[in-house]
């Protein structure tokens, strides 16, 4: 009984313990909920003229709206049927843009760092590096490998990203990303799943610290966002 008692005091303890930033949680009412969708639809807007087709920018907000929502698998056909319904060749219109669309990501994410030095941006910023990974159940996916995967802490099929972050006394926000590809994926055996994902022959192996290096000195060469 007493150990009964000493666990509810505990959990009683860390369900009442305030959160990490010393606030108070804010009441999330309707119009915080509008407010939040309004801001939400003006900033994709910024980054429609980065889009060759309006049908893109369509897909690009119905895609990020998928992302947003509550479905478990967020993957491409669970979400056309939660927020389209069972509308012919929906599906395979987002996969089509999705994966055979063409559109550069390079200016979107210029632009993306851009608005971050804008609204966030402090001489005494950081910019924080880290990897994450993204469990796969197939192998068809580009650069999918067993390697670690941080998201499951353990070995595992996933893909692995680096992404760059930045945070300041204005708050935080993502600056930029790169795939890695594992040195497996540039054997000759892989020719296949190369070519089928499109990869391009200029692309070589490089190790995650590389591919950070790498977006760091861009960010400091372009010298848009003050970060110490």
């Amino acid at each position: 009984m007493k150990k009964i008692t000493q666990h509810a005091q505990s959990k009683s303890r860390s369900i009442h313990q305030p959160p990490a930033s010393g606030q108070r949680p804010k009441l999330v009412t309707r119009q915080n909920v509008r407010t939040a969708v309004a801001e939400l639809i003006d900033y994709h807007q910024r980054f429609e003229r980065f889009f060759q087709r309006h049908e893109q920018t369509d897909w690009s907000w119905f895609y990020l709206c998928g992302q947003l929502s509550n479905l478990d698998r967020k993957t491409m056909e669970p979400m056309v049927l939660l927020l389209l319904g069972a509308i012919p060749h929906a599906i395979r219109d987002l996969q089509r843009f999705i994966s055979q669309s063409s559109w550069d990501v390079r200016p979107p994410m210029i632009y993306l760092q851009s608005l971050v030095a804008k609204w966030l941006g402090k001489r005494d910023g950081v910019v924080i590096v880290d990897g994450s990974g993204f469990p796969k159940q197939g192998k068809h996916s580009i650069g999918v490998a067993y390697q670690y995967c941080g998201h499951l802490g353990k070995i595992a099929n996933c893909q692995e990203g680096v992404f760059l972050g930045y945070a300041s006394r204005q708050g935080y926000s993502f600056l930029d990303e790169r795939l890695y590809l594992p040195q497996e994926w540039f054997a000759t055996d892989h020719r296949p799943l190369r070519e089928a994902c499109a990869l391009p022959e200029s692309i070589h192996f490089q190790t995650e610290g590389e591919l950070a290096l790498s977006m760091l000195r861009e960010l400091h060469e372009r010298g848009v966002v003050p970060f110490q």
